[in-house]
């Protein structure tokens, strides 16, 4: 099982992404890979599009999203230990990415697809990003 970042699939949906040629890259080698990601990153994902006026089919977006291999949603524990992982590095790895941290933990994921290299601050957690 390996996690999606927001900014892998933001790369993959945005042609004008910086990410946009490294993700499609990465995208053949995750082939046969069984993915995850968690609420927060769709969060993330539809506020981007709407921020850049994406003009695709949200909902075409939504659906390959749903249809991940697993879908995380949090709950007021997973948030808790979410928190509680922002005051252990604290604050120097944003909030959001402690949600997808419990995620991955609670889940016993290791490997991260992710152009944020905050994730590489993390024992134990191994970063595809490309290059």
């Amino acid at each position: 099982m390996i996690f999606l970042d927001t900014s892998y699939i933001l790369g993959l949906l945005l042609e004008n992404d910086s990410y946009h040629n490294i993700s499609r890259n990465i995208e053949s080698l995750l082939a046969d890979e069984k993915k995850m990601i968690n609420i927060t990153v769709i969060q993330e994902v539809l506020n981007s599009l709407n921020n850049v006026n994406y003009h695709d089919d949200i909902s075409l977006v939504v659906d390959i999203l749903f249809s991940l291999d697993r879908m995380e949603y949090l709950s007021e524990k997973d948030y808790s230990e979410a928190i509680d992982l922002f005051k252990y590095y604290n604050k120097s790895i944003n909030f959001s990415d402690c949600t997808i941290l419990q995620s991955m933990q609670k889940n016993n994921v290791t490997n991260i697809v992710s152009f944020d290299s905050d994730f590489d601050k993390i024992s134990g957690i191994s970063r595809l990003s490309g290059f």
